[in-house]
């Protein structure tokens, strides 16, 4: 078991107000789930719809939530915006949850995900805890399609993010 620690910024806290609801509904929808199978299964399938919908061309998006047909076309958002904020929507979810430990591999996978260094933390530490925990995790990632899908669509959004902290940032930078 691995303590997960507060996040230091509450992704509720520091989100436009008009995303709080949303962010709300989709920790929610996760807490549900009657164990860590369910959940993961709800996170992935959450992301991945949504993921989904945001690849459409946005006058398909437009016309799907009943926009008005003499609105602009374009809305500026597109799959690569929406992948980026990914470990954002991971953090709200697991955020909504406030749970105080990690326990299997299924939470430790998605906790990978957050956008909080305290989720990954945790998770990082439950599978050093055991090496039996971190075979459990890989092994997990390599059978289950829809986590490794969604792994695939935040690849892009992790590389960005550590070529931002390069050579021009120090080790005792604030994060």
């Amino acid at each position: 078991m691995a303590t997960i620690a507060t996040p230091a910024r509450s992704v509720f806290e520091t989100s436009p107000e008009k995303l709080r609801p949303f962010l709300h509904s989709l920790a929610g929808r996760v807490s549900g789930g009657a164990n860590w199978m369910v959940r993961k299964k709800t996170v992935c399938d959450l992301l991945l719809g949504l993921d989904a919908f945001f690849a459409l061309p946005a006058e398909e998006r437009r016309a799907l939530m009943g926009a008005e047909d003499g609105a602009p076309a374009q809305d500026g958002t597109g799959p690569e915006d929406f992948r980026n904020v990914l470990p954002l929507y991971v953090g709200a979810i697991l955020e909504g949850l406030k749970e105080e430990a990690v326990t299997g591999p299924e939470q430790a996978a998605i906790y990978m995900l957050s956008i909080h260094p305290e989720h990954q933390m945790a998770a990082e530490e439950w599978m050093l805890a055991d090496p039996r925990n971190g075979k459990a995790v890989r092994r997990m990632m390599r059978s289950d399609r829809r986590y490794r899908q969604l792994m695939e669509r935040m690849a892009d959004h992790w590389r960005k993010t550590r070529a931002g902290q390069g050579s021009s940032e120090t080790a005792s930078s604030p994060r």
